[in-house]
């Protein structure tokens, strides 16, 4: 059943749509027809963790009108909250760490600008679009929050003040493997494409954080990121 995210009033018997990109959704891509369901879901607090079931009545240029059939409970979501702290890399491999961090589960995202990282900036219309569609796709009951572009240095110093275990990725000699985690609030450091210097490591090891590996292989920044975030989550 296609879902849809819809930040409006859901709990209510009659729900009406104007937002055009989803009557566009509903109407010429999908091509729901009169009668057929879909899911809607919204990240307000008072429906947080249900999905709506409408049926489509009638659809118009400008609007469509969809009636309650059910209120479910959505319970995909991990029992983990995550912030993934991700270096800026480039445009494509970061727009993909959005998708898949989303796809298994990340609750926030913090775009982090480290000493090699390419990238400074974001466009964050284009990451809000991913985020709601791969939120849509998965089965998710909320979309991740997607923090404000910020320096390695404020990015230790918030990590370090929010109360949760801290886990910095980095290639290291010890083996100390990255295993599924028990705790419950986490936050997780991926680095760029480069690696961190010297300096980010020492930084993070004076920040308390766990330094941990990846494992022996060398992995894209992509890679560790969405590896390393599914094992704290689900391993």
């Amino acid at each position: 059943m296609h879902r849809f995210y819809l930040p409006q009033e859901l709990n209510k018997e009659i729900l009406v749509v104007r937002d055009r990109s989803v009557i566009h959704q509903i109407r010429d891509v999908l091509k729901i027809r009169k009668g057929e369901q879909a899911v809607f879901f919204s990240g307000a607090p008072e429906y947080l963790g249900f999905d709506f079931v409408f049926e489509l009545k009638n659809i118009e240029a400008g609007s469509a009108a969809l009636m309650l059939r059910e209120k479910l409970e959505n319970t995909r979501e991990p029992s983990k909250k995550l912030i993934l702290y991700q270096s800026l890399v480039k445009k494509d491999k970061f727009e993909w760490v959005l998708e898949k961090a989303t796809e298994i589960g990340v609750s926030e995202i913090a775009p982090v600008i480290s000493a090699r990282s390419e990238k400074k900036s974001l466009n964050t219309e284009r990451c809000a679009a991913i985020l709601k569609e791969a939120a849509e796709q998965s089965g998710r009951a909320v979309i991740p929050k997607l923090h404000p572009v910020v320096f390695f240095e404020r990015a230790v110093g918030q990590a370090g003040l929010s109360g949760a275990k801290t886990y910095f990725a980095a290639v290291s000699e010890k083996e100390n493997m990255m295993r599924g985690a028990g705790d419950r609030q986490m936050n997780l450091f991926v680095g760029p494409e480069g690696g961190w210097e010297e300096r980010e490591i020492f930084a993070a090891g004076r920040a308390n954080f766990e330094i941990i590996s990846l494992g022996r292989l060398t992995l894209r920044s992509e890679t560790a990121s969405v590896v390393a975030a599914y094992t704290l989550l689900w391993g």
